[in-house]
């Protein structure tokens, strides 16, 4: 009897085996940054910003994603709660990976993180840059 019931279930598997795929058709949505840079030199992590420069434009690449939030953040154990909304940009259309913003330095000295969230359908994936002024 479940010799039976064996070769009947191998038998329903194998008729039903082109059906059943070993990888989800569902594509992830997840969002991906792959690029942040602006027009200044990159020190290591740090991107170093010439003394009397009032303004800077970010750009980023990323996949998948809606909206780039830029926030600056002042480096430092512990400072998420002082950070700073300074922008966000949104793409154009469904096909539109180019993200940036420009910025107005509005102080005399820098040396903070710029905190880049993408956010997608329903994920955010970060990264970040540092920044200072030479």
């Amino acid at each position: 009897m479940i010799l039976k019931l064996f070769f009947t279930l191998n038998i329903l598997l194998t008729a039903f085996q082109p059906f059943i795929s070993k990888e989800s058709p569902i594509t992830s949505s997840k969002p991906e940054i792959k690029s942040i840079y602006t027009d200044y030199p990159k020190d290591g992590t740090w991107v170093q910003i010439p003394k009397g420069t009032k303004k800077i434009t970010f750009h980023v690449v990323a996949e998948n994603t809606e909206t780039i939030l830029f926030w600056l953040i002042p480096t430092g154990t512990q400072t998420w709660t002082e950070r700073k909304l300074i922008g966000y940009d949104s793409r154009e259309n469904q096909t539109d990976k180019n993200f940036s913003l420009t910025w107005n330095i509005d102080r005399p000295y820098l040396y903070d993180h710029l905190y880049i969230q993408a956010i997608g359908d329903d994920r955010v994936e970060q990264d970040e840059i540092n920044l200072y002024l030479e």
